[in-house]
């Protein structure tokens, strides 16, 4: 009985070397569901329609992971560097929709959530490819960042960005590349 007692224990103690050690090196190594995205790769969100997703951003460096936890792409995409975390949805609202109204409920959303709030005054920002929309400062406790409202009048995109202050201003050019990325499909 003695050798089935230590082959028995031997065998529960490799399982749980290998629960307890393999399983966070292996997350650790996939990135924790996170799937890293190339230079110039690009982020689609939204409904589909005719297999196209209507707001989409370029994303401009290697140093960006597309969240599979923090995303659903038929709502948003959560892109983290580091501590920073960019997120870029897209609103589809009941009836027509100016950027002003999209500002208003993003502030609500993001009021509701707490820890968070963005600043009254947006100001005017215009994408590479001639979308309007409004910009401004987004805070909350240690973090720092921007928000972003963009429409069509039918479909709207939101950007929100925020990290502790330092890592975000290290990013900033970057994300700012990013919002100046954003298109919104035309309707169908």
């Amino acid at each position: 009985m003695g050798r089935v007692d230590r082959w028995g224990t031997g065998v529960a103690a490799a399982v749980l070397a290998v629960l307890g050690g393999g399983l966070p090196l292996l997350d650790s190594a996939l990135g924790r569901g996170g799937r890293p995205l190339d230079a110039g790769a690009v982020v689609a969100v939204g409904t589909e329609r005719g297999g196209v997703r209507p707001v989409r951003v370029a994303v401009p460096s290697a140093r960006w992971v597309l969240s599979a936890e923090r995303s659903a792409l038929a709502t948003n995409a959560a892109l983290l560097s580091g501590d920073v975390v960019v997120n870029v949805g897209a609103v589809l609202p009941l009836g027509s929709a100016d950027a002003r109204d999209l500002w208003h409920g993003l502030g609500r959303i993001v009021a509701a959530g707490g820890a968070a709030r963005l600043h009254a005054d947006p100001a005017a920002f215009t994408t590479a490819g001639g979308l309007t929309g409004l910009t401004g400062r987004l805070s909350g406790p240690g973090r720092t960042g921007l928000a972003g409202v963009f429409t069509t009048g039918t479909v709207g995109a939101t950007v929100t960005a925020a990290g502790p202050p330092e890592a975000f201003r290290r990013l900033a050019g970057e994300i700012e590349a990013m919002v100046r990325s954003l298109t919104i499909a035309a309707d169908r």
